[in-house]
């Protein structure tokens, strides 16, 4: 896909839906009936205004690491404010253009530098998996994002060892660093053994390796 067609579906989506409906949902309140859409986020216009805010010297930059425009735009809207577009846990049932835009940041893994270096670390959302056990194997089925620098937050947490060969693990910081969060992400499907869960009280330290 090129980053015009995608531009062009988003704003037709937008323009389907000026005229959208309210309905009640289950707690009584009432929100735009095309909530539940996969697709709703293109009614922001979020992916133009990722597209139109690179900076000609960033697209300059990844372009001579050998990232394509659409590649490009697909990185800047994963660690910018659109990440959450592509973390589905399945992803063979979603419409144009969710999977092409996943195959998009697909590419631009296998051409991010493979991580070489310690520990990894994810501080949880509430959508994240807590229901694990000791021994057991998780597979991940959508892009897991974590970061070489550990916060100390206290919250939930992946503690993650990375395999240090063939790893799917991806630096993309080494690609663009934004905010300096030195973010890795793993590529879908990318499995872990769960070594040991640490108890803190309010929260808990899971401790992954890659397998």
């Amino acid at each position: 896909m090129r980053v015009d067609e995608l531009i062009e579906i988003e704003q037709k989506y937008i323009e389907e839906h000026q005229d959208f409906l309210m309905v009640i949902n289950d707690y009584g309140e009432f929100e735009e009936a095309n909530l539940n859409d996969d697709l709703e986020f293109l009614q922001r216009g979020e992916i133009k205004k990722h597209y139109d805010g690179i900076r000609k010297e960033t697209m300059e930059v990844l372009r001579n690491k050998g990232l394509s425009d659409f590649e490009i735009l697909m990185l800047i809207c994963f660690v910018g404010n659109l990440s959450f577009a592509f973390r589905w846990y399945s992803y063979d049932d979603k419409p144009t253009p969710i999977t092409e835009m996943c195959n998009g940041l697909d590419s631009v893994l296998d051409k991010a530098p493979a991580f070489k270096g310690g520990i990894l670390y994810r501080s949880c959302t509430p959508d994240d998996m807590f229901d694990f056990h000791i021994g057991e194997t998780y597979t991940f089925q959508h892009y897991l994002t974590t970061t070489k620098d550990n916060w100390a937050v206290h919250d939930n947490m992946y503690i993650i060892t990375p395999k240090t060969e063939n790893t799917n693990a991806r630096s993309i910081y080494e690609l663009i660093n934004n905010n300096g969060e030195g973010q890795v992400t793993f590529k879908k499907g990318t499995s872990f053994e769960i070594k040991r869960i640490e108890d803190k009280g309010n929260y808990k330290y899971f401790y992954l390796n890659e397998i």
